[in-house]
């Protein structure tokens, strides 16, 4: 895979997208809501709670539900908004005689499976971009499907094998890339791309997350390039130094009003950019000293637009400048005239809070961020800490 660079932005798709490479991290940690202070949050239209977007062959949410209510008439429904002509969608497996409990798209049209010779499909292609409603239950000896109203014909069970259930936790969304579930069956193993809402079972909303992997909110409206964080990072090894000269430009639009943006730190020497309720904050310790620098835009941050952020050190000064308009601000530092170098760059967080000033990631658009002038370039050996899309922002 080639580079790519962070935040380039253009209305139109790049000829040749670059692709998110999988995570150099393999354990998937439990699901965590991104915590923001009370009053934080920015208004937007274009992404809405509730809605999940399954942008990669390999995206996954699961969800852990009372063991009764799964094995006993289980009743399913979700809005899915597609265009993917196969993939999976949800996924439950099961001990006995109903192996699993399968939903998934094939040739365009939503099927759900129970197992060898146990299909049933909905006649109409169902993958056309457009929001569709989705129904299925398991009763004792028939299990259902509906599609926007519209019933298929009932699949059956002999022996009222539906009365003697055994699925068993976690019910998926999405791929199942390890088999566990559909291994055997003829059932894709990669996830749908696209958005999923209001899944529920028995009427009721399900609850939280037990964890998720590769999901972004679903954006409607028109997107464009720039690096969208959703919660995640991503870590640059030997890649920023405090010396006695540096430029740090970048543009963002945050979807939160408090956020790590940049984070670097050696033993001694450390540097952050961080939103604190609408106003950026620099701090730089280059190992004999630490100051800060702040600025309250004119405009507020949660505008809906890109702000530009300028962080520089000259000498015996770092400036900080938000926006054309915005004042800067400059305080003295004591430094001396060689480099000091930082272990790695962190861009819209970091794994661990302890040592940095805010406690919550970077939720927004990044785009053009350069250092020194020269564009920040995202390598294949970087490492990236989910939900991060390199290659499209939803345009507000």
């Amino acid at each position: 895979m080639g580079d790519s660079v962070l935040g380039r932005c253009s209305l139109h798709s790049s000829p040749h997208p670059e692709h998110l490479p999988a995570p150099l991290l393999k354990k998937h940690h439990k699901y965590k809501p991104i915590q923001a202070p009370v009053g934080s949050q920015c208004v937007h239209r274009s992404s809405k709670l509730g809605e999940h977007q399954l942008y990669d062959d390999h995206s996954w949410l699961s969800y852990t539900l009372p063991q009764q209510d799964l094995n006993y008439r289980p009743h399913f429904s979700l809005d899915i908004k597609t265009k993917s002509s196969k993939g999976l969608i949800l996924h439950v497996a099961g001990r006995g005689v109903v192996p699993l409990l399968a939903l998934y798209m094939a040739n365009g049209k939503i099927k759900v499976s129970l197992g060898q010779d146990r299909i049933i499909q909905h006649k109409q292609k169902s993958n056309d971009g457009n929001w569709h409603r989705v129904e299925f239950s398991v009763e004792k000896s028939t299990f259902h499907l509906l599609v926007d109203g519209v019933r298929v014909t009932d699949g059956r069970l002999p022996n009222n094998e539906g009365s003697s259930l055994d699925f068993h936790n976690p019910v998926y969304l999405g791929s199942d890339l390890k088999g566990r579930t559909i291994k055997g069956q003829n059932i894709p193993m990669n996830s749908v791309t696209g958005c999923i809402r209001g899944f529920k079972m028995n009427d009721v909303t399900v609850g939280e997350l037990e964890g998720s992997h590769k999901i972004l909110p679903c954006f409607d409206g028109l997107m464009e390039m720039g690096t969208y964080f959703g919660g995640g990072h991503i870590v640059l090894d030997n890649y920023f130094n405090v010396g006695s000269h540096f430029v740090l430009s970048f543009e963002l639009r945050p979807q939160h009003l408090t956020g790590l943006l940049f984070y670097a730190q050696s033993d001694k020497a450390s540097f952050n950019v961080f939103l604190l309720e609408n106003k950026v904050v620099v701090s730089v310790n280059d190992g004999h000293r630490a100051v800060g620098v702040s600025v309250t835009p004119r405009e507020s941050l949660c505008d809906g637009k890109f702000h530009m952020v300028t962080v520089s050190k000259q000498r015996e000064v770092v400036k900080l400048a938000v926006d054309s308009m915005s004042e800067e601000k400059a305080v003295a530092i004591t430094s001396t005239s060689h480099a000091t170098t930082l272990d790695s760059l962190s861009i819209g967080g970091t794994t661990t809070y302890s040592r940095v000033p805010v406690s919550s990631p970077f939720v927004g658009c990044l785009r053009n961020v350069k250092i020194n002038g020269k564009p920040v370039v995202y390598k294949a050996e970087s490492r990236v800490y989910e939900p991060v899309s390199i290659d499209r922002c939803p345009k507000d």
